[in-house]
């Protein structure tokens, strides 16, 4: 189901001008993904991973953006009746080769756990508070509960940080559907002999939804910047972060650009790893034995 939610366009001119945010490179390493205080199990039925992307909107200069505007528009998105609500935080059982950290997994999503997106193949957002050299799972479940994709790979980071998973990477994802909503899942395998309970994970759904003609005319002539304030007014989280961080990516310098992206994790109660780099990630498809 499509949700549209548009973003008062005053809030919006205000997201420009918050103090200079440490703009870093945008994914570190992460060895150590569990969190101690957090015990979550997954479904005995397969989920799959969503896509979420989300930009923020341009702002004037001399305008503070507004956190508690951004986030009733992000946040206002809802798991379907059947579905059970995501997980941001990491959660799992704590093994001996999974070493802790002050900061869970995170994944970069609305409090609601819902975001929405255009993109047929999304991109997805995690904080990891280590640097990485561990199996991780990406799964992306339907709305009853089949799994439509689940992949594993061996992803290796320098450093702590955000790093992304992108469906489009791979050629046999599936896209995803207009209107419809799916759960995805990403799992950190802390134990390569005991997958089954060595494990840390968090969760969310994604709803690919589209524009009306004009404002998709109008978004496919708009240069990136201006993107971003499209996919903020029509509630777009997956896109926006997306969009947001691949030009953080080209500019790492540009103090606006990290402005923007303090304010959108902030809107969602994500400010603890507001300043987080982002920092690219290896990721080795691995073959099922």
């Amino acid at each position: 189901m499509a949700w549209k939610y548009a973003l008062n366009i005053g809030a919006i001119s205000l997201i420009l001008s918050l103090e200079a945010v440490v703009a870093g490179s945008f994914l570190r390493p992460a060895e150590a993904l569990n969190s101690p205080a957090n015990s979550v199990h997954r479904r005995s039925q397969p989920q799959l991973p969503l896509n979420w992307q989300t930009v923020l909107p341009a702002q004037p200069s001399g305008s503070r953006p507004n956190s508690q505007q951004l986030g009733a528009s992000w946040n206002s998105f809802q798991p379907p009746q059947q579905g059970v609500p995501g997980r941001r935080e990491g959660g799992g059982t704590r093994g001996l080769e999974c070493s802790t950290a002050p900061t869970s997994l995170t994944a970069l999503i609305p409090q609601s756990t819902m975001g929405q997106t255009l993109s047929a193949k999304p991109t997805f957002f995690y904080y990891l508070p280590v640097a990485l050299d561990k199996t991780v799972q990406f799964e992306l479940a339907d709305e009853r509960d089949k799994t439509v994709y689940k992949k594993s790979f061996r992803m290796v980071t320098s450093r702590a940080g955000v790093v992304s998973v992108s469906l489009d990477s791979d050629d046999n994802s599936p896209a995803l559907e207009v209107g419809k909503n799916y759960q995805w899942y990403f799992t950190i395998k802390c134990n390569a002999k005991n997958y089954t309970t060595d494990e840390v994970l968090v969760s969310g759904w994604i709803n690919r939804t589209a524009l009306a003609p004009n404002v998709k005319t109008e978004l496919d002539r708009a240069p990136s910047r201006t993107k971003l304030s499209i996919f903020a007014q029509q509630g777009l989280w997956y896109d926006y972060l997306a969009t947001l961080a691949q030009l953080r990516m080209e500019s790492p310098s540009d103090a606006s650009l990290a402005l923007k992206w303090s304010a959108v994790l902030n809107s969602v109660q994500l400010g603890k790893i507001a300043q987080e780099p982002l920092v690219p990630s290896e990721l080795t498809p691995l073959r099922k034995k």
